[in-house]
């Protein structure tokens, strides 16, 4: 690969979920970054002609653990980096920066119910691994809606947290196409159809919860609406697109992105 650009780290590790579905880390070369749980890191390879493509995704790791940052990234090909991303192999230089963002747990005292769609799923698993790297506890509501069963990256080591009780974990994977999974006996359906039968089974309410939504814009403007109905203040709502809603993949933009279509 070409050294034009002065990328400032290397591809650590690969580990394919489905096709193209993989969990990426990239280790820094120099001093490492810190971050907060549900920040992301823009990565970035040279493209066509020398332009450099950056692309901001969020972070799946704990924030405790600084030899490594991981993502959870769909390839996309159409897509302008992720195309790049899959042609590099473990040991290849990558550019990484960061961190931004503000989709943060909230030190609020309630429930949380975290709602992802496709790798949305990323800045919750950040958020699950750094409580449990650092001793603490809250009690999550975790809901993951995807095409697939294959598609339902850590479900095992998820159910594994619930089982143990680790922390008070309450997982569902939801898959929106079961006529391709056959052996799936769990929730069928796009999170925002399953959403407010998994919300009154679990006693979830604006008195007790606060909702964060992350991944594809209509799930989350879906759930958004489900919210207010139900009388969840704006603020209780927390949210981060993973593409803005008028442009599914297009030229870089300021929110994370996993260029990951809704299932």
């Amino acid at each position: 690969m070409s050294q034009a650009y002065p990328y400032n780290a290397h591809l650590s590790r690969w580990e394919n979920v489905a096709d193209g579905l993989a969990i990426v880390a990239v280790s820094p070369d120099g001093e490492p970054f810190p971050f907060q749980a549900g920040q992301y890191a823009t990565l970035g390879l040279l493209g066509a002609e020398g332009k450099v493509i950056l692309r901001p995704m969020s972070i799946s790791s704990p924030s405790t653990d600084l030899s490594e940052y991981e993502f959870f990234i769909r390839h996309v090909p159409e897509g302008n980096f992720t195309p790049l991303l899959w042609d590099i192999t473990v040991g290849d230089p990558i550019f990484i920066k960061g961190a931004k963002g503000k989709f943060l747990l909230q030190d609020d005292g309630k429930k949380c119910l975290f709602v992802a769609s496709g790798t949305g799923l990323a800045p919750f698993m950040s958020m699950i691994e750094t409580l449990l790297a650092n001793g603490e506890s809250r009690e999550i509501h975790l809901l993951h809606g995807v095409s697939y069963a294959y598609d339902l990256a850590w479900r095992e080591w998820l159910n594994e947290i619930a089982a143990e009780g680790l922390l008070p974990l309450h997982y569902a994977g939801t898959i929106s196409r079961p006529q391709g999974s056959p052996e799936w006996t769990g929730l069928t359906g796009r999170v925002e159809a399953v959403i407010e039968a998994e919300m009154d089974r679990r006693g979830l309410t604006p008195a007790n919860t606060t909702l964060y939504l992350c991944g594809n814009p209509d799930m989350i403007t879906d759930v958004e609406a489900i919210a207010a109905a139900r009388g969840f203040p704006p603020e209780q709502v927390r949210k981060e697109l993973y593409w803005p809603k008028a442009r599914p993949h297009g030229p870089p933009t300021t929110q994370p992105t996993a260029e990951d279509p809704e299932p």
